[in-house]
């Protein structure tokens, strides 16, 4: 009883997930982008840890009724697909004329996305961009791009979803894990205090922005560099 307790449990965290996504969006609603970002990053938590739950509890024996990898595709798509194309629609972020296609872009895209069996490689890499549509427009608002280039940005990962680069996972793929979850962990403290600095008014911490925004820029490019890393060579072979 008490352990079908627990993988009802772990069902109903994830599904916190979906009550994440509606904050986010009424805090868009109210112009708090700052707030948004804040819950979506609540969502991004919750689906962070969910897996390990998940298997911890043996949730798939216990209650086997319930498909958790549905819940989670679910829960996932609105906060890393729809809410994001919401951002862009609302914020105005890409010129008014080209709204509606990027918003299109963004929504169907990643329907192929969730929907590709062969998303996810042997080596627990994923396949293709994998529709983190959240973080692109966080980079975005951070860097504080133009309309047209953040139009072209979009256009940009729309594309790399057929492409078959190798996109890191840091909590499954085993090589360099203890190296990836460490530069993980310091990209997401360089993520929190960059999402402080869209609060009105910024916090004391802008005053350290170059450092840490730099830092920021040095640990995206080191996962770019494992991506490249992992996908050049096996195409160039193929």
């Amino acid at each position: 009883m008490v352990n079908k307790i627990q993988s009802w449990s772990v069902h109903v965290f994830t599904a916190l997930g979906g009550l994440a996504g509606f904050l986010s969006l009424e805090a868009i609603l109210r112009d708090n982008i700052f707030l948004a970002f804040i819950w979506l990053s609540v969502a991004f938590f919750i689906d962070g840890i969910d897996g390990t739950l998940a298997r911890r509890y043996k949730v798939k024996e216990m209650v086997p009724a319930i498909d958790g990898s549905i819940l989670d595709n679910i829960v996932d798509y609105l906060n890393y697909v729809f809410i994001p194309a919401v951002m862009v629609y609302w914020f105005n972020l890409v010129p008014s004329q080209l709204t509606l296609l990027a918003v299109a872009l963004i929504l169907i895209v990643s329907c192929y996305t969730f929907a590709n069996t062969k998303l996810k490689t042997e080596d627990n890499y994923f396949r293709g961009f994998p529709a983190v549509w959240n973080m692109v427009i966080f980079y975005l608002f951070v860097i504080g791009t133009s309309q047209l280039t953040n139009f072209l940005v979009i256009v940009f990962f729309s594309v790399m979803t057929f492409i078959p680069l190798k996109y890191l996972h840091p909590f499954r793929v085993k090589e360099r894990k203890s190296l990836n979850l460490f530069m993980l962990a310091i990209w997401g403290l360089c993520c929190v205090f960059l999402l402080l600095d869209l609060r009105d008014p910024p916090t004391q911490l802008s005053a350290y922005r170059d450092i840490y925004y730099w830092l920021w820029v040095v640990l995206n490019l080191y996962f770019v560099y494992i991506s490249l890393q992992r996908s050049i060579p096996r195409n160039i072979n193929n």
